[in-house]
């Protein structure tokens, strides 16, 4: 498995609406392609969450898979399942998440 992965830490902010027609406001903190598993991968944080003032709150990140629609705009966003992925995308995360918060 290629280790090589083009990495996006541009924040965006998401409205993502779940199976029950609920909306929730989510940033986008990271976005990358892994070769690999030739899946691209979104990590977001509730924005609620994001924003807190409360310094010691851990955030929870969120990993999701983007799955293009056949508009080629828009996405369709699964859930990490499989053991190979969650260890590769806790790596991914551990590893340049410093940066993201520079």
């Amino acid at each position: 498995m290629s280790n090589e992965f083009e990495l996006n830490t541009d924040d965006e902010l998401m409205t993502l609406v779940d199976e029950e027609g609920n909306e929730t406001l989510y940033r986008k903190l990271m976005e990358f392609h892994h070769p690999g598993f030739d899946k691209t991968y979104v990590i977001v944080a509730e924005e609620s969450n994001y924003n807190s003032e409360d310094d010691d709150e851990q955030i929870e990140l969120i990993p999701m898979i983007a799955e293009p629609l056949d508009d080629g705009e828009n996405y369709r966003f699964a859930p990490v399942e499989s053991d190979e992925e969650w260890d590769m995308i806790e790596e991914i995360v551990n590893t340049n998440f410093d940066d993201i918060e520079e």
